[in-house]
């Protein structure tokens, strides 16, 4: 039966119709629906929104952002809509976003987040299944033109045939996942993809199609251009051997020949009947980044970095015009009628009269370009640092403008023939395709501001998220505040967190009148405000303040009474937190200390010494050195402390392990492996020790004895290890985190991704990160608690279930998201 306006807006109808038809059954519904649906209609709902045909719209567009991951669990369709909707037109969604004229939140009949939270009360009180909320706006536009074009990595290119119906992309699928699928041809009207060639296992850069769109040229960083057939996806030529990276190709008009420029410096002609290579261009003096046949297909063009464009002749190879430019010159184009030639200069557009071959003007834009394109013969398409103009040539007049966030990485720009559609590259892999006719969407901030860093403790009550330009402190409420920028001069040094979370330190670099001097800043963490800073003058011998590259290391100790912390080279100092008295000064190998921890019960000062790889523990009280040892201190420190006894474990390159009783002095060595021991977990009462060595081995031993309980041959080398109730946990190079049987060693389960082996055996909540979207779990349950849309970069999970976390299909995009664990509570 048909569903209507009224049924297609209560979660429950949405629900039942996904269970049983599916995301795309969904989608057909809503589709339908809103073709039968007038445009006054409307439908008041009981104790809810008034409905319209908009609703629909918006609704069908939320579902399609993120249908692929509704196709895999499609019992999240309340979370995806909810977290879409709640942020749609909600008044305080006003201050995520820059827009020009009013937003959505100005509409009279804003109505969205109404209806989502009307969504929420029914399933509140009626019980439901856990889930997370987003508490900050999602990328992604519910209205309007736009749409992405999703790859698995970064997308360098992309072009239109000539009827502007199909648009194909050229991406960089990595070595992790080289399966070559790296050129795909897109449906315009529909978005959907119509074909992937398979061949290209590295990026390509340049992509071009066949005048009768039958053909597609690409060209790649691994030193070769392919051309395919379109309707089959059949390999028909493969150019080997090019000098350089390709890094753009070219069909003649008549379709030929194809040209292939690479960074060694030539152009290639090559005959697409024969796939035999006609003439080589030779000339340019270094890498040629851009090539163009004219619309007569006598002369070809190229723009290369060393600042110059030359004009051949295709016929007979020879240069017959040489353009200077002010830069390197990665972009050319011909006007339709043959009359123009234009390409991005310096900080203008630089347009030269073919008959002469000599410049005649410069056209002004808003941004400096990087790619060029003609739309018809009066008008160019530009791609900027941070828009998409179309200026006219004559008086340079912008026509129109999209402006977009800038990412800082290299972009790729087409417009289409017909003069209806753009489309713009990006390094997440979400190809913008839109029309050129439809209004720009608000723009959301976080998406101009993302996130390179972030430091906070697990279970802890606030975390502080470092952006290029300044920082955010996020606490376990979910609200977000932004200090004044003079508040933070870390520079994206990391941050150490006191256990109380009334502290953060993070290391400081000051120009003083006896020249550089480093130090440790401690920062309030209520007030957001720098408080004490902790230094001193360096000893004699010991002073690194001219080594930038020296990572500063620092800890506080369990009760945050005391910091230790390194500015010097092999010193480790202990300062009272409450005045900045300075207790103590450890004196160890003149190298940098790369790392400093206070044992569980702060009673002594473990540090790391990387380039003599030892290891030295001092009693906090005393300031004695108790234990000065070998330790293997790459990639990671081998040591661990029990929770509640004075015992300490330390791996060797040799493959020994030492375990060590801090306060009886009693020593044990274990032969553990031929092989180095790189980690190592002792479990909470001490009585037991888990290592890991490079030979693919988990070992289980008793720490008092030293007898060998157990050994597992690890499907991949182990790094990580923890233990608690009957279950030992590893992570491993893999992207897995397995678990065993703690009494016998057996296998017990595997889950696809990585996570923290201490927070799966001690949060209350943790998290599996891998490329796919991310998975939350209760503590010690291999089931996913709740599940998330986008794969994660890392992420914090503070007090009652509060989530801060970084992209990655999203690269450094901010999340706040709120873990519900039943009926709404976390």
């Amino acid at each position: 039966m048909p569903q209507d306006l009224a049924s297609l807006t209560e979660l429950s109808t949405l629900e039942a119709l996904i269970d049983a038809e599916g995301v795309d059954g969904l989608l057909a519904a809503l589709t339908d629906a809103l073709a039968r649906t007038r445009a006054d209609t409307r439908v008041l709902h009981e104790d809810g929104p008034t409905v319209g045909p908009r609703t629909l719209g918006v609704l069908r567009k939320a579902v399609t952002l993120d249908a692929d991951f509704l196709r895999e669990h499609p019992e999240t369709l309340f979370q995806c809509l909810y977290n879409r909707l709640r942020w749609y037109d909600a008044p305080d969604a006003a201050r995520h976003f820059s827009v020009t004229g009013q937003g959505p939140w100005d509409d009279p009949e804003a109505h969205l987040h109404q209806l989502a939270a009307w969504w929420r009360r029914q399933r509140e009180s009626s019980g439901g299944a856990p889930w997370v909320e987003s508490l900050l706006p999602l990328r992604g536009a519910l209205e309007g033109a736009d749409a992405y074009l999703w790859h698995e990595s970064q997308v360098l290119c992309t072009a239109f045939d000539a009827t502007g119906t199909r648009l194909a992309t050229g991406s960089y699928t990595d070595g992790s996942r080289a399966d070559g699928n790296n050129v795909h041809v897109w449906d315009v009207a529909t978005g959907k993809q119509l074909r992937v060639m398979e061949g290209h296992e590295m990026e390509v850069r340049g992509i071009a199609w066949s005048p009768d769109g039958k053909q597609l040229a690409s060209g790649s960083r691994a030193h070769e251009a392919r051309v395919w057939d379109v309707e089959t996806g059949e390999h028909l030529h493969l150019f080997r051997r090019q000098e350089g990276q390709v890094t753009s190709v070219a069909f003649s008009p008549d379709g030929t020949l194809l040209a292939v420029a690479n960074l060694g410096w030539l152009i290639h002609l090559y005959d697409l009947d024969t796939g035999e290579k006609v003439r080589t261009l030779k000339g340019h003096q270094q890498s040629v980044l851009s090539v163009a046949f004219h619309p007569s297909g006598r002369w070809l063009v190229s723009g290369a970095s060393d600042d110059t464009m030359r004009v051949w002749e295709v016929a007979t190879g020879e240069q017959v015009a040489r353009l200077d430019a002010q830069r390197s010159v990665s972009t050319v184009a011909f006007s339709p009628d043959g009359e123009w030639l234009a390409w991005a200069d310096l900080d203008d557009v630089g347009v030269a009269e073919t008959k002469t071959w000599q410049r005649v003007r410069g056209i002004q834009g808003g941004s400096r370009y990087s790619h060029v394109q003609w739309l018809g013969s009066s008008r160019l398409g530009l791609l900027g640092y941070d828009r998409l103009e179309v200026l006219d040539v004559k008086d340079g007049a912008s026509v129109w403008s999209r402006p977009y966030s800038s990412d800082g990485h290299e972009r790729g720009a087409a417009f289409s023939p017909d003069l209806k559609h753009f489309a713009l590259t990006a390094v997440d892999g979400g190809v913008l395709l839109s029309r050129l006719d439809a209004p720009t969407p608000p723009r959301l901030l976080s998406e101009q501001h993302r996130v390179k860093h972030l430091w906070g403790r697990t279970e802890g009550t606030l975390a502080v998220a470092m952006r290029m330009d300044g920082m955010l402190a996020i606490d376990a409420q979910g609200h977000v505040r932004e200090p004044p920028p003079e508040t933070n001069a870390s520079n994206l040094h990391p941050w150490r967190f006191s256990g109380n979370d009334a502290l953060a330190a993070y290391p400081v670099t000051k120009h003083l009148e006896d020249g550089w001097r480093r130090g440790i800043q401690l920062f309030d963490l209520a007030r957001l405000a720098p408080t004490m800073e902790l230094t001193g003058k360096p000893l004699e011998g010991r002073d690194a303040s001219r080594k930038m590259t020296m990572k500063q290391v620092m800890t506080f100790s369990p009760d945050t009474t005391l910091l230790a912390g390194t500015f010097e080279l092999g010193v480790v100092r202990v300062w009272r937190v409450a005045d900045g008295q300075l207790l103590h000064t450890f004196k160890g190998p003149e190298a940098p200390v790369t790392m400093v921890e206070f044992t569980p019960d702060g009673a002594y000062v473990v540090s790391g010494h990387e380039e003599p790889s030892r290891l030295q523990v001092h009693d906090v009280k005393t300031g004695r050195l108790v234990l000065d040892t070998q330790a293997l201190m790459k990639p990671a420190v081998a040591y661990t402390a029990a929770e509640h006894v004075p015992r300490i474990a330390v791996g060797r390159a040799s493959g020994d392990l030492e375990l060590f009783d801090l306060s009886t002095g009693f020593r044990r060595l274990l032969q553990v492996s031929e092989e180095p021991v790189i980690t190592a977990r002792l479990s909470e009462d001490g009585l037991r020790v888990a290592v890991c060595a490079l030979d693919d081995r988990v070992r289980m031993y008793e720490a008092d004895t030293g007898r060998l309980m157990y050994e597992i041959q690890h499907p991949a080398l182990p790094f990580l290890v923890a233990m608690d109730g009957d279950v030992l946990v590893t992570r491993s190079d893999d992207q897995k985190t397995r678990f065993f049987d703690l009494a016998t060693g057996a296998p017990r389960e595997v889950l696809d991704g990585s996570a923290e082996p201490d927070e799966v055996t001690r949060r209350t909540y943790w998290e599996v990160l891998s490329d796919e979207p991310v998975a939350f779990h209760r503590r010690m349950d291999t089931t996913p608690l709740a599940r998330f849309h986008d794969s994660l970069e890392e992420a914090i999970i503070l007090r009652d279930g509060l989530v801060v976390a970084r992209g990655l299909t999203v690269p450094d995009f901010l999340y706040v998201l709120k873990l519900h664990d039943a009926s709404g509570e976390a």
